[in-house]
């Protein structure tokens, strides 16, 4: 058998022992997964292991990792860049964690109390559910390794060998603590959509930490492309194509990894949507999309530990908000002041509260209006500056109450007004972890025949940076030629300020 790379079997095992296959061995062998291997897919796992591969496996290695030489050494951490419905869960991933979790040994490798846990991360619960239905079929479908199953709950399996396989999503905490032999990081492009902007690091360094305490480990981290920023393409950066003896970086399309699929369909998806397509199934790091703020900015924007500034008689605020807009969305309200003169005006966040919907039960949209107001009024606000999308009821919820509602001019030109602000270091904002993780995840896209889009990312909001924005791009009341420039008279006496649009 092929065995290099191969660690020791589990411990505690039936009496007949089984002889400690290779990973090709494993995945393939009717009676343990029993599962079919496209040559990518198996060269990538015989990469992974250090076993021997054949003239055409090493031109398919050398194509995929950019190296010229194969050293046949194990690798203790892989990232594996490819396109979507490649087999990077069901071909890739469970193979490698049924392996471990029944030959890895690990469990001789724990003090007494502790566990040996295989984390399955990903962006959120229900996504681990993939590679978790993969694993928990495997296992127990299969005849020689049923018996070393001891339980099987809704997130997590249990082997005899007191290893066990479990579920987390993509926050910093869920699984510091851990003693991790093996580790997955599902689709980390997208942890920062779900959790904060650098949950991929954090997550990483936490898994890493876990894993002190073995002699072999294994990290894999795979994921269809995203933004040209993060863990992954970080990695892609560092060890794509040079002979670095820690990571081993992969990247492979659709097609190659997965040749079944028919090319006419993949044809079609091209030309529905290019660019998308390019990031989709050819594996390519998207050239349209960048981080709008670096998140040093960000970090360096932050007063941590201050929550929230009291109103103060000799100061002007404005006051933003950013209503429902459906689904998950919260409402928003920010309120800033300036400090100083041009041209180093300082922009201060005073307030930041967020109303979440519920659940359960029905959203009490004027409950919210009513609260807003009698923040609002602490600060002498006399109007309120939100998205024009939000509707006739917000407009008139407000002025009901006394406060004028002001439409804003488009979210991007906000965004990019107050741009100079982060890169001076001329906001100070509220320690807000759902504001940071915001304004962390924003991407900024070119657009043909004009300035440029800032959005959130795919499934990510943006409800609390953008009021940010809103409130601080309409303090400035920037150059004439802007749509923020609208005329405006204040009076500050000392007991009371306010101002007033003459628009």
């Amino acid at each position: 058998m092929e065995g290099r790379g191969v660690p020791r079997p589990p411990s505690r095992m039936r009496r007949r022992a089984l002889a400690i296959p290779s990973i090709i061995e494993f995945t393939t062998d009717p009676q343990m997964l029993g599962l079919s291997l496209s040559p990518a897919q198996e060269t990538v796992l015989r990469a992974i292991y250090g076993l021997p591969l054949t003239d055409d496996q090493l031109e398919l290695y050398r194509g995929c990792t950019g190296r010229s030489t194969y050293s046949g050494r194990p690798f203790g951490e892989v990232t594996v860049v490819a396109g979507a419905r490649s087999g990077k869960d069901s071909r890739v991933v469970a193979p490698i964690v049924c392996y471990e979790a029944v030959f890895g040994g690990h469990d001789q490798h724990v003090a007494r109390g502790e566990q040996a846990v295989i984390p399955l991360v990903a962006q959120d619960q229900r996504a681990t559910r993939i590679a978790f239905g993969y694993i928990r079929s495997y296992l127990t479908n299969s005849a020689l390794l049923a018996p070393l199953v001891q339980e099987v709950l809704a997130s997590e399996i249990v082997l005899t060998n007191g290893v066990k396989i479990v579920c987390f999503p993509s926050t910093l905490s869920a699984i510091r603590g851990w003693s991790i032999p093996v580790g997955v990081m599902d689709e980390v492009a997208f942890f920062r959509v779900e959790g904060q902007a650098d949950a991929d690091v954090e997550i990483q360094t936490s898994i890493r930490r876990g894993m002190i305490a073995f002699p072999s480990t294994r990290l894999v981290k795979i994921s269809t492309p995203y933004m040209k920023g993060g863990v992954l393409f970080e990695d892609f950066t560092r060890a794509f194509g040079q002979d670095d003896p820690d990571l081993l970086v992969w990247r492979a399309s659709t097609q190659l990894m997965h040749p079944a699929i028919p090319s006419q369909r993949l044809d079609r998806e091209r030309r529905l949507d290019p660019r998308r397509f390019a990031r989709e199934f050819e594996a390519e790091f998207a050239e349209d999309v960048d981080a709008f703020l670096p998140a040093a900015w960000v970090d360096g924007a932050v007063e941590w530990g201050r929550h929230e500034r009291p109103p103060h008689d000799a100061r002007q605020y404005v006051a933003a908000i950013d209503p429902f807009g459906g689904g998950p969305d919260a409402f928003t309200l920010v309120i800033v002041h300036t400090e100083g003169s041009d041209p180093a005006r300082l922009v201060v966040q005073d307030v930041m509260k967020g109303w979440e919907r519920p659940r359960t039960g029905t959203v009490d949209l004027q409950g919210i209006v009513e609260q807003i107001c009698t923040i609002v009024k602490q600060y002498r606000v006399t109007s309120v500056i939100g998205d024009r999308y939000a509707g006739q009821w917000v407009q008139q919820a407000f002025e009901a109450r006394g406060l004028h509602y002001e439409e804003a001019p488009d979210k991007a030109q906000a965004y990019l007004d107050v741009l100079p602000l982060f890169a001076q270091g001329r906001v100070q904002l509220l320690d807000d972890a759902r504001l940071v993780r915001e304004l962390k995840a924003l991407e900024r896209r070119p657009r043909h025949g004009g300035r440029d889009v800032v959005d959130h990312p795919r499934g990510g909001h943006d409800d609390y940076a953008n009021a940010l924005a809103l409130a601080a791009a309409k303090t400035l009341r920037m150059r004439a030629d802007s749509p923020w420039a609208v005329p405006s008279i204040v009076h500050v006496d000392g007991l009371d300020s306010y101002f007033r649009d003459l628009g």
